[in-house]
C-alpha cells in the first residue's frame, strides 16, 4: 500500500507527537497524514542506511507505517513515541538483514556446489579513497547492532535514552556499541587510506634512488 498523505495544515503540523498518536489511536487519517508527513522521509532515510538498498528501504517504510497504524493501540510508552516509531523500524530492519544473509548463504552454498562462484561486487570499492564514500562504506560494514546506534545517534540526531527506548537496550549498552563503532569505523578508513599512503610511501621512495648521485 502506497500511502499519498494530503499535506496538513500548519496548525495541524505543529502537533506534538502525542497528540499525533491519540489522533492516529482515535481513527483521525489527518492525524496520520501529519504523521506520515513529519516521519515518512527520515524513516526512509534511516532503513536505507541500515539495508542498503533503496528499493528495499521503501518497502520497508510502507510495512512500518502499516505496523504502526495497526499497533498504535498497544502504545503505552508515554513522551517516547519517536523511540517507539523507530523501534518498529529496527526490529523490521534487522529481519530483513537476516532473511536476506540467510538468502544469500543458501545461493552461495548451491553456487558452490555447481562450481559456479557468484560473481564479485564490481562497485563495492569505488569510492574507496574519497573520505564520503569511505565513511558510508564504513557504517554499512558494521554490526547490525552497531550501525542502528550509530544512524540513529548521527543521522536521527537521538539522545542516549532515546536510542536506549527505541532498541529497548540499557543506556550502558548504547554508549559501548557507540564506543565500539567509532572504533571500527576509525580502523575501517585507516585501511581505506593504507593503500594509497603505502603507494605514495613507495613512489617517494623511487624518486629518492632516482635522485641519488651514482
Amino acid at each position: 500500500m502506497k500511502k499519498k498523505a494530503v499535506r496538513p495544515s500548519n496548525e495541524e503540523s505543529d502537533l506534538h507527537d502525542e497528540e499525533i498518536a491519540r489522533g492516529i489511536g482515535n481513527g483521525d487519517p489527518r492525524a496520520f497524514d501529519v504523521f506520515f508527513e513529519r516521519y515518512a522521509a527520515p524513516l526512509l532515510g534511516y532503513l536505507r542506511g541500515m539495508i542498503g538498498e533503496r528499493a528495499a528501504a521503501e518497502d520497508l517504510l510502507q510495512e512500518t507505517m502499516l505496523r504502526i497504524h495497526r499497533n498504535i493501540g498497544r502504545y503505552r510508552e508515554r513522551g517516547a513515541f519517536r523511540a517507539w516509531v523507530y523501534r518498529i523500524a529496527t526490529n523490521l530492519a534487522l529481519t530483513e538483514l537476516r532473511r536476506a544473509r540467510f538468502q544469500a548463504g543458501a545461493q552461495d552454498e548451491l553456487a558452490s556446489r555447481m562450481n559456479d562462484p557468484p560473481e564479485p561486487a564490481a562497485d563495492e570499492r569505488l569510492e574507496r579513497n574519497e573520505t564520503l564514500g569511505a565513511v558510508r562504506a564504513g557504517i554499512a560494514a558494521l554490526p547490525d547492532e552497531q550501525r542502528a546506534v550509530v544512524l540513529l545517534r548521527v543521522r536521527r540526531g537521538m539522545a542516549i535514552r532515546e536510542i536506549a527506548r527505541a532498541l529497548c537496550i540499557p543506556e550502558g549498552t548504547v554508549k559501548s556499541r557507540l564506543h565500539y563503532a567509532v572504533r571500527n569505523l576509525r580502523a575501517s578508513l585507516f585501511e581505506s587510506d593504507s593503500p594509497r599512503n603505502s603507494e605514495e610511501t613507495s613512489r617517494h621512495a623511487m624518486r629518492r634512488r632516482e635522485e641519488r648521485p651514482v
